[in-house]
C-alpha cells in the first residue's frame, strides 16, 4: 500500500455517524497491515501531525499540551533497529558472508596479518541523502584509560623476569610476540631497549597517541572500494611492508587502538533496520574491545553462528555451540530462539568424496561415466593434436630446407648467366639448425626425404657428407636448363607442402573445436554433478545441524535437571519439544564466492559459478539470507508502527472529542450535572484505584517468581560453589596430564584478571569458579524469565483491559440512561478500543525492558568474582624468578580458601539487587502506562460527559481535520 492509500479520507465538519473516520481506517491497517503498509501509514500519520502542528497557533495551555503530545508522538515514528551479532571461529568466513549479504565485493575492513576480526564491526543502513556520502564509516578509538590498562598487560607479556624484552618476542604466536607486534605498531621507532625502559603511564601520554585516544574518525565515500581503502589505513597492519623494521621513517599504526568500527551503507538487506555486527571473541586482550563485544551480545535480537560446511557437521558446532558457557548464556538471555546457523563455503566440495559419503553415486553415475569418457577422449585428442603439431613443425623444417636450397640454386643460376661454370652443391647434414630440432621428431626426416625424393641432387645431399663427396673434377657442370628444372621442382614441392600444411592446420582447428566441445560438456556435467552434491550436502548438513542443536539443548537441560534433583530426574521425559527446537532453527548453507561470481564481481578471477555447481543466485542461498535479515526486523517494525498508529488514533480522537460540541448536556439542570460529574469522578477514582492494585498484584507475582526460581537457587548452590572452589583453583596448576595449565598460560591468565584466550583455547578462572552456581541456576532463570514472567505480564494486560471495559460499560449505561452526549459516547467507544490495543502491546514492551535488565543482571555474577580475585591475580603476576610458579599456585589456592565464603554470596547478592531494581523499574513502567491511559480516559470522559466546552477558531480547525 502506498502512503496515498493509507491516508484517511476527509469528512464533513460535523459528521453525523462517521465521526471515527480517521481511526476506523487506521485501525483496519493496524489489525491487518504488513510492516510495509504499517510504515506507509506511519509516514502519512507524521504528515497529518505536521499539518496539525501548523494549526496550533493559539497561546493556550490546552493547545500547548496538544503540541507537546504531537511532538512526543512524532519522536516515536523513528525507524527501529534490530541488532544481529555474527560469531564464528577464525577462518569461518564471517566477513566474506557479510560482504556478500551487503552485495559488495569488499566492504568490511580486514587485517591481512591477523586471520580474525580485531574489533567489532557494525554495519547498518545509511539514511543520508548526500550523494557524496553513499558510504560512511566511523572508527572509534579506545580511551586513554583503557589504553594505559592494556599497556600494563602488554608490558607484563613482553618483559621477562629481569625486566628485559623476552626472547619470545620474535615468535608471533607467543604472548610476548603479540605484545611486541602491538607495541611496535603504535610506537614503531622504539627499540627493544627503549620499550623495556618505558612505563605504561609514560607511553600512554605520548602526544601522537593521546591525539587519537578517545576520538572518532569519520569517513565518507561514493564507492565501497574507496571507503574500504580508507578504513584499511586504520585497520590493517603494515608488518609485511615493514619487514625487519630497517626503515626509520615508520608511521604509527592504529589497529591496536580501535574500539569499534561502524559502517553505513545502502544495502537492501539493511533497509528495514537490521544492524549486522561482526563480533570478535569476547576473550580479547583489549578489555575495551572485549566489553564492546560483550555488550553487543547482550543487545542482540538475533545471533548468527558461522562455520565452514565441511567442519560444521563433523565438529558438531551446532551442538557444542562455541562452548557450554556460551550456550548457557543463551539460556540466560533467552536467545536460543534467535539463533541462526550459517554454513559457509559450500562451493568447497569434492564430487567423488561427497557422492560416496552422501550415497548418491547412482544419481550421478551416468554423468560421472560420461565425464570420464569425455576426459579420456580429450586426452586422446590432445595426443593426436601433439602428433599433428610435430608434423606441422616437420613441414616447417622442410620448407626451410627447400628455401635454403632455392637460395643456393638461384645463386648458381646467376653465375651461369654471367658465364661461370658451376656444379651441383654438396650440402652438409644438419647444415641448418633450429631450436625445435632439439626435440626428437621421428616423422620429420621421413617426411623431408619423401618430399625431395624426385630430386637426385637433394637426395644425395641429404645422405652425404663432406668426406664422401665426389671431387669437383668428377662432377658434370650444370646447365641453365638443369638449374631451372631444379628450381621448378623446389617450387612445386614448396607449394605442395604449404597445401598439406593448410590441410593439417584445418584438421588441428577441428580437433581443438572438438576438445572445446568436450571441455564445455565436461564442465557442464561437472557443474551439474557439483550442484547435486552441493544440494545433497546442504540438505544433509541442514538436518544434522538442526538435530545437533536440539541435542545440545537437551543435554544442557538434562545436566541442569540432574544438578537440580538427581532423584527425580527421568531421562525418558523430555523437558521440552526438541523436535520443535530442531525445526525452528534457521540454517543457511551459503557460498559467498559463487554469489559474487554470479553477480559479476569476480571478473579478475575468471570464476564461473555454474562450473562450481551454482546455476543461479538462489542456489547460493545468499538471497535467502538477505530476505531472512529483513524478516528478522518485521516483528519490531510492526510493533513499533502499531504503537505509533494506535497512539495517533487516540490523539486524533481525543482532540476531536475536545473540539466537539453536544448540546444534550445543556438540557440537564445544574443539580443533574453535579450528580453526573460526581458519578463520573467516582467511576474514574474506582478505575484509578483498580489500575494501581493491578500493578501491585502483578509486581508481587513477579517477585514471588524470582524468589521461587532464582533467589532460592542461590541458597542451594552457593554451598556447592564454596565446596568446589579449592578443587577448581588447584586444577589450574595441576600437572598437564591431569588437565592443568602450562605455566606460561597460567601466568598470562592471571595477568589478565583470570581471562585469557591462548593456543589451547579460552579460559576464564572467574567463570569456572562460578560454574557450580551458573549450571544450576540456568534452568530456573530461563523458567522465570522465559515462561513465568511473560504469563504474569499477559495477565496484567488482560486484567487492565477488563477494568477498562467494565469502566466504559458503566459510563455508557449511565449516559444512555440520561441521554447525555450520545455522539461523544460513540467516539469514546473507539477510544476504549484504542486503549485496549495499547494494553495488548504492553506485555511485549514490558518484556523488552525485563529482557534488557535481566541480561545485564545475569552478567554481574562474574565481575564480582573477578573483583574478589583481583588481589590473587596481582600477587601471582608479581612473582618472578626461581620457584615462582609454585609460589603462584600456593598464593592462588590460599586466596580462594580465604575468599570462597564471601565472594559467591556477594556475587548473588549483587545480582539480587539488580533484579530487585528491575522489579522497581517494571513497576514504574507499568504505572506510567496505566497512568497515561487513565489521564487520557479522564480527559476524554470528563470532556464528553462532565462539562460543556466553548468553541474557538482553533476548535473549528480541529473539527475540520
Amino acid at each position: 500500500m502506498t502512503p496515498a492509500e493509507a491516508k484517511p479520507e476527509p469528512v464533513a465538519d460535523e459528521p453525523s455517524d462517521g465521526s471515527s473516520y480517521n481511526t476506523d481506517s487506521v485501525q483496519r491497517i493496524v489489525a491487518t497491515g504488513t510492516p510495509e503498509v504499517l510504515e506507509a501509514a506511519v509516514q502519512v500519520g507524521v504528515g497529518l501531525l505536521d499539518n496539525l502542528t501548523a494549526a496550533l497557533t493559539l497561546d493556550n495551555e490546552d493547545v500547548k499540551s496538544w503540541a507537546k503530545s504531537i511532538k512526543d508522538l512524532k519522536e516515536r515514528a523513528k525507524p527501529t533497529k534490530t541488532i544481529v551479532g555474527v560469531v564464528g571461529n577464525t577462518g569461518a568466513g564471517k566477513s566474506t558472508v557479510i560482504n556478500a549479504l551487503m552485495d559488495e565485493n569488499r566492504l568490511l575492513p580486514t587485517n591481512c596479518m591477523r586471520a580474525c576480526t580485531a574489533s567489532p564491526t557494525e554495519v547498518s543502513y545509511n539514511y543520508s541523502q548526500d550523494p557524496n556520502e553513499l558510504y560512511r564509516a566511523e572508527i572509534e578509538f579506545i580511551s586513554a584509560q583503557d589504553w594505559e590498562h592494556e599497556l600494563g598487560v602488554l608490558f607484563n607479556d613482553l618483559l621477562d623476569g629481569n625486566g628485559d624484552v623476552s626472547r619470545d618476542c620474535t615468535n608471533s604466536d607467543s604472548d610476548a610476540g603479540v605484545a611486541y607486534a602491538k607495541l611496535k605498531a603504535v610506537y614503531p621507532n622504539k627499540t627493544k631497549e627503549m620499550l623495556a625502559a618505558g612505563t605504561p603511564e609514560r607511553y600512554a601520554k605520548e602526544p601522537a597517541v593521546r591525539g587519537v585516544l578517545g576520538s572518532v574518525k569519520k569517513l565518507k565515500a561514493t564507492t565501497a572500494g574507496d571507503i574500504f581503502r580508507r578504513m584499511q589505513h586504520y585497520v590493517d597492519s603494515k608488518e609485511k611492508e615493514r619487514g625487519d623494521n630497517s626503515r626509520r621513517d615508520l608511521h604509527m599504526e592504529y589497529w591496536p587502538l580501535i574500539k569499534v568500527v561502524r559502517i553505513y551503507t545502502k544495502a537492501d538487506a539493511l533497509s528495514t533496520g537490521a544492524v549486522i555486527v561482526d563480533l570478535p571473541g569476547v576473550q580479547d586482550s583489549n578489555a575495551a574491545r572485549a566489553a564492546v563485544a560483550a555488550n553487543y551480545m547482550k543487545l542482540c535480537t538475533g545471533l548468527w553462528i558461522v562455520a565452514p560446511i565441511n567442519r560444521a557437521v563433523d565438529d558438531k558446532t551446532a551442538k557444542t555451540l562455541l562452548g557450554d558457557t556460551f550456550k548457557r548464556q543463551l539460556k540466560y538471555d533467552g536467545t536460543y530462539s534467535a539463533v541462526t546457523f550459517i554454513c559457509s563455503k559450500t562451493d568447497d566440495i569434492n564430487v567423488e568424496e561427497a557422492s560416496l559419503s552422501l550415497g548418491i553415486e547412482n544419481e550421478i553415475s551416468e554423468s560421472f561415466d560420461r565425464s570420464a569418457y569425455l576426459k579420456r577422449s580429450k586426452l586422446d585428442l590432445k595426443r593426436k593434436l601433439g602428433d599433428l603439431r610435430d608434423k606441422k613443425a616437420a613441414y616447417t623444417d622442410t620448407v626451410d630446407q627447400i628455401e635454403t636450397k632455392w637460395d643456393a640454386w638461384d645463386e648458381l643460376r646467376g653465375k651461369v648467366t654471367d658465364g661461370q661454370t658451376v656444379y651441383a652443391p654438396v650440402e652438409k647434414q644438419h647444415s641448418r639448425k633450429r631450436k625445435r630440432q632439439s626435440k626428437p621428431l621421428p616423422t620429420r626426416k621421413n617426411l623431408a626425404s619423401s618430399d625431395v625424393d624426385d630430386d637426385s641432387e637433394l637426395s644425395e645431399s641429404d645422405c652425404s657428407d663432406e668426406e664422401n663427396s665426389p671431387p669437383a673434377e668428377n662432377r658434370l657442370p650444370l646447365t641453365e636448363a638443369d638449374i631451372d628444372k631444379t628450381l621448378a621442382s623446389l617450387k612445386a614441392q614448396k607449394k605442395q607442402i604449404r597445401e598439406d600444411k593448410r590441410t593439417l592446420e584445418s584438421e588441428m582447428r577441428e580437433i581443438r573445436k572438438e576438445m572445446d566441445r568436450f571441455q564445455a560438456e565436461s564442465d557442464t556435467l561437472l557443474g551439474e554433478m557439483r550442484a547435486i552434491c552441493v544440494k545433497g550436502r546442504n540438505d544433509y548438513s541442514r538436518g544434522a545441524i538442526k538435530q545437533d542443536f536440539a541435542m545440545g539443548i537437551k543435554e544442557l537441560d538434562q545436566e541442569n535437571a540432574i544438578e537440580e534433583d538427581e532423584t527425580t530426574f527421568d531421562p525418558d521425559h523430555d523437558l521440552r519439544d526438541y523436535d520443535e527446537v530442531a525445526n525452528s532453527l534457521p540454517v543457511f548453507c551459503v557460498s559467498s564466492r559463487a554469489y559474487q561470481a554470479i553477480c559479476g564481481r569476480f571478473e579478475k578471477e575468471n570464476i564461473k559459478a555454474s562450473d562450481i555447481g551454482f546455476m543461479e543466485a538462489e542456489d547460493t542461498e545468499i538471497p535467502q539470507l538477505q530476505r531472512h535479515a529483513k524478516k528478522l526486523t518485521e516483528a519490531g517494525r510492526a510493533s513499533n508502527c502499531r504503537r505509533f498508529l494506535n497512539d495517533f488514533s487516540q490523539l486524533i480522537n481525543s482532540m476531536r472529542l475536545w473540539a466537539s460540541s453536544d448540546d444534550t448536556q445543556s438540557h440537564l439542570t445544574d443539580a443533574e450535572k453535579r450528580r453526573e460529574e460526581t458519578f463520573l469522578r467516582k467511576l474514574l477514582q474506582g478505575l484509578e484505584d483498580a489500575f494501581e492494585n493491578s500493578v501491585k498484584d502483578s509486581i508481587t507475582s513477579v517477585k514471588q517468581s524470582l524468589d521461587e526460581h532464582i533467589f532460592e537457587s542461590f541458597n542451594a548452590t552457593i554451598p556447592r560453589a564454596v565446596h568446589d572452589a579449592i578443587n577448581t583453583a588447584s586444577g589450574w596448576g595441576a600437572h598437564r596430564s591431569m588437565g592443568g595449565m602450562y605455566w606460561a598460560t597460567y601466568k598470562a591468565t592471571v595477568r589478565r584478571n583470570g581471562v585469557y584466550s591462548g593456543a589451547s583455547g579460552p579460559r576464564d578462572f572467574n567463570q569456572e569458579l562460578f560454574d557450580p552456581i551458573s549450571r544450576d541456576l540456568a534452568t530456573g532463570w530461563e523458567r522465570a524469565f522465559q515462561r513465568r514472567l511473560p504469563i504474569i505480564l499477559e495477565q496484567f494486560a488482560a486484567n487492565s483491559k477488563a477494568l477498562l471495559s467494565k469502566f466504559h460499560q458503566a459510563a455508557v449505561e449511565r449516559a444512555q440512561q440520561r441521554h447525555t452526549n450520545v455522539h461523544g459516547v460513540m467516539m469514546l467507544s473507539q477510544q476504549i478500543l484504542a486503549h485496549i490495543r495499547t494494553l495488548s502491546e504492553l506485555p511485549a514492551t514490558l518484556k523488552a525492558t525485563i529482557t534488557d535488565l535481566q541480561r545485564e543482571a545475569s552478567r554481574e555474577f562474574v565481575p564480582v568474582i573477578m573483583e574478589a580475585m583481583r588481589y590473587a591475580y596481582y600477587t601471582c603476576t608479581e612473582e618472578r624468578g626461581n620457584g615462582s610458579y609454585a609460589r603462584m599456585k600456593t598464593a592462588m589456592v590460599a586466596h580462594v580458601e580465604t575468599s570462597k565464603h564471601t565472594m559467591f554470596r556477594q556475587a548473588c547478592d549483587t545480582v539480587k539487587t539488580h533484579l530487585e531494581a528491575m522489579c522497581r523499574a517494571v513497576q514504574r513502567q507499568m504505572n506510567e502506562h496505566v497512568e497515561n491511559i487513565f489521564d487520557m480516559v479522564f480527559r476524554d470522559y470528563t470532556t464528553v460527559l462532565g462539562k460543556q466546552l466553548h468553541i474557538t477558531d482553533f476548535i473549528l480547525q480541529i473539527k475540520k481535520f
